[in-house]
């Protein structure tokens, strides 16, 4: 496809801010991102799809993120944008009918909102399409058009709020999921496996079973993702001491908060204190004079970290 510029499936560890000339649609499968869309932050987990527009400065807020790998496809856009629109063209191969794309363009351009929650089809078609662009048939281009397609009408769909989301078509799993929306909210509390499984009416090995399925972790994985989460917002926007940080999140001493974070983050607390961007009273780097990033750069950085399909 003469249209797409750079994809693959990568670990990376570098995501300084920058911008592309195209649109990017990244689907997180492991690791969680510090990440930023003009200077708005966005807690980035895996299952998380993301998307920008060429005009908007994104990337990470840190140096160094920790491990994490995602499935990537940065392509072309009908014509070169280098300001905010609230409408725009897609490439003519795609096939889009001017309302179609009217329509499409107008939802993703308006949309607060970068990082979504991925849907069964996100799940399935990123992996799918970076494999197809990685293949040699002779029909490679025309599939991946096909799913490229059905990505950016699934993204739209996510972001109005139609989106088809599996986990909320048995009882069961609606009960885990409003154990999830309780854990997100109530991080600190002192959560166990036998207190979550009651709340939920589950035995532990069926609710183990949907959280995997929904998260990709076990429960208790799943919490511990949330407090490393809600201690770097604390760290970020407070400056409230990193012991009562601990105790707030629900870890049991601050040795034991910043071993786990250390472990998942790459740095101590303190350390990741220092060095993040955006708390008030706390140097804000500028973002509107960054320039787009080259092509042959963002072609060589891909080609850097792309690891083999699964």
């Amino acid at each position: 496809m003469n249209d797409i510029i750079s994809y693959g499936r990568f670990r990376c560890r570098e995501m300084a801010p920058h911008k592309n000339k195209g649109m990017e649609i990244t689907y997180v499968e492991s690791g969680m991102l510090d990440w930023m869309v003009e200077g708005q932050q966005e807690s980035v987990s895996p299952g998380t799809v993301f998307f920008t527009l060429p005009w908007q400065v994104h990337g990470s807020v840190r140096e160094q993120e920790p491990s994490n790998t995602v499935c990537h496809v940065l392509f072309r856009l009908g014509e070169e944008y280098s300001t905010p629109r609230s409408t725009f063209v897609f490439p003519a191969q795609f096939g889009f009918s001017r309302r179609e794309a009217s329509v499409l363009s107008r939802v993703l351009a308006c949309s607060e909102k970068h990082a979504f929650r991925a849907t069964p089809a996100v799940r399935w078609m990123m992996p799918a399409l970076t494999a197809e662009l990685q293949g040699a048939h002779e029909l490679r281009s025309t599939q991946a058009v096909t799913l490229l397609r059905g990505i950016l009408v699934e993204l739209k769909r996510i972001i109005s709020g139609d989106a088809f989301h599996e986990e909320l078509h048995t009882p069961s799993e609606k009960a885990v999921k409003h154990l999830l929306d309780a854990l997100a909210a109530d991080c600190g509390r002192d959560w166990s496996l036998e207190r979550m499984a009651a709340q939920c009416g589950l035995q532990r090995t069926r609710l183990n079973a949907i959280v995997q399925k929904l998260t990709g972790g076990s429960p208790i994985e799943y919490l511990s993702r949330l407090r490393i989460e809600h201690a770097k917002t604390l760290l970020r926007e407070t400056d409230m001491p990193i012991t009562h940080i601990a105790f707030e999140c629900g870890f049991s001493s601050s040795q034991y908060l910043a071993n786990r974070f250390h472990k998942v983050v790459g740095l101590t607390p303190s350390r990741y204190r220092k060095n993040c961007y955006g708390s008030e009273g706390r140097n804000v780097p500028q973002f509107q004079n960054i320039a787009f990033r080259s092509e042959s750069e963002e072609v060589q950085r891909v080609e850097t970290f792309t690891v083999d399909q699964p």
